[in-house]
């Protein structure tokens, strides 16, 4: 009896066995090449007409390599990066990838944490190259374009490469050494102000230039309303001569006297005194209406 149960659990496990080198599952978050004596043969849920589920290989002729199909990270440490300008910096970066070529990624890493190390590698060069003939103040300040150039330089060698996808590259941070921090930031403050300085100049230049305009439109404005004012002036005095001229004519006598009043009038001021006959001619209207 105890013998013929050990039989069947060995049967059993032989089963057991046979089936799990008989089928196999593909996650969804999974990709699977199925070798045959190292050759490829096929693919299990690769690319958007793959699907997860369960596969079937040929026993101990046929194995499987996964590669993770969901978008992946790796943190770059601090690497040491010469500037344009000669300047030491400490850069580290975080990088996203995907595996798009399960084969070629198989054929020229064999593992995945191998084809991390493989990717490190190429970051690296990547940072060297692009910020190498970027200035400190950029890499410091201007982060934006010059990621944006490391994504683009890094995914052509990791798409020919490695068969993988940069998604972004992002330098978490880009200091100075200790030593030297003290050295930039002063030569940083001084170039800064010499742009203030020049911002300034050519902002007190335009200030002038404007006020002097404006100056320029006062007088001209004040010579043009002056202009007016006087010709408004003749025109007024013309006309008003013209209407003197036309009244004394109709009446010459009283015309006379009017003149004589107002005369009266602005040399006589109240209490000023005169001495002057009352036959003098300038009083004649006091001795006759007629003035004669």
């Amino acid at each position: 009896m105890q013998r013929g149960l050990v039989f069947f659990a060995a049967i059993a496990g032989a089963v057991a066995f046979l089936v799990m080198q008989i089928f196999f599952i593909v996650d969804q978050t999974q990709q699977a090449l199925i070798l045959r004596l190292g050759e490829n043969q096929r693919f299990a849920n690769v690319g958007t007409t793959g699907s997860p589920g369960l596969y079937v290989k040929v026993p101990f002729i046929e194995s499987t390599v996964t590669f993770d199909k969901r978008n992946l990270g790796f943190t770059l440490t601090e690497q040491p990066i010469i500037a344009s300008d000669q300047e030491n910096l400490i850069v580290d970066a975080f990088v996203r990838w995907r595996i798009v070529d399960p084969l070629r990624f198989y054929q020229a890493a064999g593992t995945q944490d191998r084809g991390v190390e493989r990717l490190e590698t190429f970051t690296q060069s990547a940072l060297r190259r692009v910020l190498g003939g970027a200035t400190s103040n950029d890499i410091i300040s201007r982060r934006a374009p010059l990621m944006r150039a490391i994504r683009e330089d890094l995914n052509r060698e990791a798409a020919t490469e490695l068969g993988v996808n940069i998604i972004d590259v992002r330098i978490r941070q880009a200091d100075l050494p200790q030593q030297t921090q003290q050295r930039v930031f002063e030569r940083m403050r001084t170039e800064r102000e010499q742009v203030a300085a020049g911002i300034r100049a050519r902002g007190e230049e335009q200030a002038t230039r404007i006020r002097a305009d404006a100056d320029r439109q006062v007088t001209i404005i004040q010579a043009s309303a002056r202009e007016q004012g006087e010709a408004t002036r003749g025109r007024g005095d013309a006309e008003r001569a013209r209407i003197f001229a036309r009244a004394y004519g109709r009446n010459p006598e009283f015309a006379a006297f009017y003149r004589s009043l107002q005369a009266y009038e602005r040399a006589l001021p109240a209490g000023t005194p005169m001495v002057i006959p009352p036959d003098s001619d300038f009083f004649r209207y006091m001795r006759d209406r007629n003035g004669r």
